[in-house]
């Protein structure tokens, strides 16, 4: 069982792991540890700096897009690799820093600011003692495919990403919080093909598509994730169709195959509104009408509706029709 406690937005916060067909590994010996790694990932040389055991730990389980895999040097160490071809790497550092030489940048990580590691050149990282990272291994076919797909392209070619990510920005905690999502999906077991996992890591990889820099030319993808009046329209579709339901608009830019931030600014572009300002009309206009119609009490009006708190249900009904809920149903009677 692995169990993350600590504080702030970059920490998992009570997430408790317990991985079926987990891979776990601990070494003591630098070499050993450095052979494991070699094997598993790319080819590694390492170096301890204090003393001669390194404190290694490794736990892994296989996702949709490759692994999900928690690291850990107990000592100061420094790994030399000559860079990996077939994957990208997303690091989410817990405790510790970790310094990488990474192609002609030099980049500094800590807990609140991860890592995206993409196919390349020859690295170099020195960890602090008591390092420990979580890292989601995607394969770089996974993603190739996934750009093909959002861009009806038969082919796509590997984009190479601005490797630092602030997790206190918008489009970090959003990256943070799918990557919660898959660490407690992945912490109940199951089939690493399941549907619903799937979708998750699709989340995450869209996540980076969408709001992560390019370095290697212009970004084609987030330009074609664009929200055309057809996709506005099948958002609206479905907040009328759903808007009962607990609804986040990360969950629904994804179900429509666009990024979170095109949805903002399509609906921006043709409403004047935000989608959530859209979708609360949609649920006060049905509100008002089972109130009005059916006699219904504001609050089952509003649970039906799918708002929870009954003080924000009034203040948006007033906001809208310029009367508190509780005043409409009186004028029925």
């Amino acid at each position: 069982m692995i169990v993350c406690r600590g504080r702030g937005p970059h920490v998992l916060e009570g997430t408790v792991l317990d991985f079926e067909n987990t891979v776990s590994y601990r070494a003591s010996d630098p070499l050993e540890a450095e052979h494991y790694m070699t094997r598993s990932f790319c080819d590694h040389r390492l170096e301890v700096y204090a003393g001669r055991e390194v404190g290694f730990r490794h736990h892994a389980v296989k996702t949709a897009c490759g692994a999900f895999n928690r690291l850990e040097y107990g000592a100061e160490i420094e790994v030399s690799a000559p860079g990996f071809e077939e994957f990208y790497m997303l690091e989410m550092p817990l405790s510790g820093g970790v310094r990488i030489d990474f192609g002609k940048e030099e980049i500094n990580s800590a807990p609140g600011q991860a890592l995206l590691l993409s196919p390349g050149p020859r690295f170099r990282s020195r960890w602090q003692a008591a390092t420990r990272q979580w890292m989601l291994q995607i394969d770089r076919c996974r993603l190739e495919q996934r750009i093909a797909r959002l861009t009806h392209r038969a082919k796509a070619e590997a984009p190479v990403f601005d490797p630092l990510i602030d997790l206190q920005t918008a489009h970090g905690r959003r990256l943070l919080e799918a990557f919660q999502v898959l660490a407690a999906d992945l912490s109940e077991g199951g089939d690493e093909d399941d549907p619903h996992r799937e979708a998750i890591t699709d989340r995450i990889i869209d996540l980076i598509l969408g709001n992560i820099p390019y370095l290697n030319g212009q970004s084609v993808v987030p330009d074609r994730l664009s929200a055309t009046p057809r996709h506005v329209k099948r958002v609206m579709d479905l907040f009328h169709a759903r808007f009962g339901e607990r609804l986040s608009m990360s969950a629904v830019a994804w179900e429509i195959g666009v990024s979170e931030r095109a949805l903002y600014e399509g609906f921006q572009r043709h409403y004047q509104k935000t989608p959530y300002e859209m979708l609360t009309r949609i649920r006060m206009e049905e509100a008002r009408r089972l109130i009005v119609e059916d006699g219904l009490s504001a609050g089952e009006a509003a649970r039906r509706v799918g708002m929870r708190h009954l003080g924000r249900f009034s203040s948006a009904y007033r906001a809208l029709f310029d009367a508190l809920p509780s005043e409409d149903s009186k004028s029925r009677h």
